[in-house]
């Protein structure tokens, strides 16, 4: 039983230094070498614990899912839980929670980039979006939002683009005015396909 926490916590701690080194050096520039040197382990134990490289990206994603369903469904920016998730809070928490975390912009953007050469990390990327849309369509559907599910998928793209686009200007410098502008978009977006 010991035995396993400390592979979990080994894993963990890999996991961040992987992280750490993704953000510094860029994903195509880390290699576990790099993350050995970080975490102050010898490669053999990085590989031992995660396996290689293309295994740690997998990981990576997995982690990144994790977070950001963990903030979809399990929490409102105020901090409260939620027992049983409206579409009203899941969006303020697409716009509040689960693109506005640098660390997670910073290696998801790095994953766009690879994505655009490597088949497995797109599909994985196409995997993580499609959960939060297929989270979004799932509760449009429990609240009679949209004629149909092709409506309400596409209007989920719109809301994840809505989102992600205001996080990448936000990086960028680029703001709206008013910092809700865009959450309030959402809502007429919503309400206009809940009045039809």
């Amino acid at each position: 039983m010991a035995r396993a926490k400390i592979e979990d916590e080994r894993k963990e701690q890999i996991l961040a230094a992987f992280e750490a080194c993704v953000i510094r050096l860029g994903l195509a520039k880390t290699t576990l070498q790099k993350v050995a040197d970080e975490v102050g382990l010898p490669r053999s134990l990085v590989r031992y614990f995660v396996g290689n490289r293309d295994d740690m990206v997998d990981l990576l994603i997995e982690r990144m899912i994790e977070r950001a369903e963990q903030n979809l469904e399990n929490a409102r920016p105020d901090g409260s839980a939620v027992v049983v998730p409206t579409l009203e809070s899941l969006l303020d928490t697409l716009f509040t929670a689960t693109f506005s975390d640098p660390t997670s912009n910073s290696i998801v953007g790095e994953l766009w980039y690879l994505a655009e050469r490597d088949e497995t990390i797109r599909k994985r990327l196409t995997a993580m979006y499609g959960r939060i849309l297929n989270l979004l369509i799932t509760q449009m559907q429990a609240e009679e939002i949209g004629r149909n599910n092709e409506e309400r998928k596409s209007l989920a793209l719109a809301l994840i683009s809505l989102a992600y686009g205001q996080a990448s200007f936000a990086f960028l410098g680029l703001k709206a005015p008013r910092a809700n502008t865009l959450r309030l978009l959402a809502g007429t977006l919503i309400g206009d396909a809940g009045c039809r």
